[in-house]
């Protein structure tokens, strides 16, 4: 394979792994992200989502990114809220979950380029992998805390309304 075609290919191939990594997400079933499993849990370094705020100025860039969480029929734009019912804001958090995995799989599928890739190129794709999708996985992670207690505060008031 030239050098050319070879660029092109790796190109094509990203463009499907992207596409790809959110057409798996969206067809998980929402009951699958309602739960707080453990790779989208919030850990204690995290501080309730205000590391991503302080340490990398989140709330500086994030509206720069772009948002396909409604890319496929039956998606959810997290653009910007929509609603601040319990229902809507546990179903915004889930999304999250959803949009954390979306970002997370390209990392995995990464590591296919080894097989019919030269090392010396293969080694540089889990790099491509987490710079691409690593801003995505910080706005989830940092929304995510700010959401959950959201939905917590309006389950409450819902409650206390009956």
């Amino acid at each position: 394979m030239t050098p050319l075609v070879r660029v092109f290919v790796i190109a094509a191939v990203w463009v499907a792994i992207h596409i790809g990594s959110g057409y798996i997400a969206h067809r998980i079933p929402l009951e699958w992200f309602l739960r707080d499993r453990a790779l989208f849990r919030t850990r204690r370094f995290e501080s309730d989502g205000r590391l991503y705020r302080r340490v990398f100025q989140v709330h500086r860039w994030k509206d720069a990114l772009p948002e396909a969480g409604a890319a496929f029929e039956g998606g959810f734009a997290k653009r910007s809220l929509s609603g601040i019912d319990a229902e809507y804001l546990e179903r915004f958090v889930a999304e999250t979950r959803r949009a954390e995995l979306t970002h997370w799989l390209p990392l995995a599928f990464s590591l296919s380029f080894f097989v019919w890739n030269p090392v010396n190129i293969a080694v540089w794709m889990p790099l491509y992998a987490v710079l691409s999708n690593a801003p995505f996985i910080v706005v989830q992670r940092s929304n995510r805390p700010r959401l959950q207690r959201a939905a917590e505060r309006a389950g409450r008031r819902q409650r206390k309304e009956m």
